[in-house]
């Protein structure tokens, strides 16, 4: 078995993990294991592509976010009105993170195939949940670098260093961000549904997700006012609800000088907001677990009643009992 570069970062913090009651050589044999299984997992926007070729597909189909960062360059060339192309910028890297995240590891996320395995074994449930989340944060970090590293560099030459540091830090976080933020979605789904339920409500959440963030990006635009060529900037109480405009604040506020307090606000949001959901996570995490385990069996109510509005539907369609008794069965 092959050693990854990725692990050997890792490897950097090992004394945290085993501070945390994480059996780090478990999880360390983990992590080589899936990083190994990963090179047969073909990206989804691979799917329809011919067979599958050798080596890990995902690593060789991030080009493609290089391409997508093209669309961030036009915003560091616009003057130095930080908090509207900023905002923009997170905005569209906000959208990218999250349908990367709900294409490709809400599998991984929600997968349970390696619990029949693992679970006989004397392995600590907090090991194989911060293995898994490790994992994804592997695989996320290697979209997040592809899509922002030209942009990074760009802002380097255009803005300076300070611009670059601050960029960097603030993708971090909106890295974490992103995979907290879904993985407790799916904790709050998992802990109202299981079996075939549960799978049809998070297909209904995936395509929420995505309505929601296309919706949430015309919401920031209108956020700012063009007039004659020029971008203002007028403070709404709603902006709050707009996390791109978290992460534009702290530019504004450290290159340009505004210490409103609005833009002191967004700025303790941007740092806040993912720190404190990943302690609510590392938290919750022995409760996704135990509701995971659900995804293995189909615990759908089978009485014998029916909705009343499969009930309503019969009724009005179905011209005989014969009729009726195909409807029933079908439902």
């Amino acid at each position: 078995m092959r050693e990854f570069k990725s692990l050997k970062f890792i490897a950097l913090f090992k004394g945290l993990f085993r501070r945390f009651g994480v059996d780090y050589e478990v999880m360390m044999l983990i992590l080589r294991i899936k990083l190994t299984m990963d090179e047969r997992r073909v990206p989804t926007v691979f799917n329809e592509m011919g067979k599958k070729k050798e080596g890990n597909q995902f690593l060789k189909s991030l080009w493609i976010y290089g391409i997508y960062s093209l669309l961030l360059l036009p915003f560091l060339f616009i003057g130095e009105n930080y908090i509207f192309q900023m905002s923009i910028m997170f905005g569209m890297i906000l959208f990218i993170l999250m349908t990367s995240m709900i294409a490709d590891f809400t599998s991984v996320l929600l997968d349970v195939r390696d619990k029949n395995v693992l679970q006989t074994k004397p392995v600590d449930k907090k090991t194989i949940t911060v293995a898994k989340t490790i994992h994804i944060l592997i695989y996320m970090s290697f979209v997040t670098g592809a899509f922002v590293a030209l942009p990074l560099f760009v802002g380097l030459y255009r803005h300076g260093p300070l611009f670059s540091l601050i960029f960097l830090g603030e993708i971090i976080l909106a890295m974490l961000l992103v995979v907290v933020l879904t993985s407790l979605l799916y904790l709050f789904v998992l802990r109202y549904f299981d079996g075939e339920r549960l799978k049809d409500i998070i297909n209904y959440v995936q395509i929420l997700l995505s309505v929601g963030l296309i919706v949430g990006y015309q919401v920031l635009i209108h956020a700012f006012e063009f007039t004659n060529l020029n971008i203002t900037y007028s403070f709404s109480w709603w902006h709050y609800l707009i996390p791109p405009i978290w992460y534009g604040a702290p530019f504004e506020m450290i290159l340009n000088g505004n210490t409103a307090g609005h833009m002191i606000a967004f700025t303790a949001l941007a740092i806040l907001v993912p720190i404190v959901a990943i302690l609510v996570y590392s938290r919750l995490m022995p409760s996704f677990e135990r509701n995971l385990e659900k995804m293995l069996s189909d615990t759908k109510s089978r009485k014998p009643g029916r909705h009343l509005l499969d009930e309503f539907w019969a009724k009005l369609l179905c011209r005989s009992k014969e009729e009726r008794v195909f409807s029933d069965f079908q439902h």
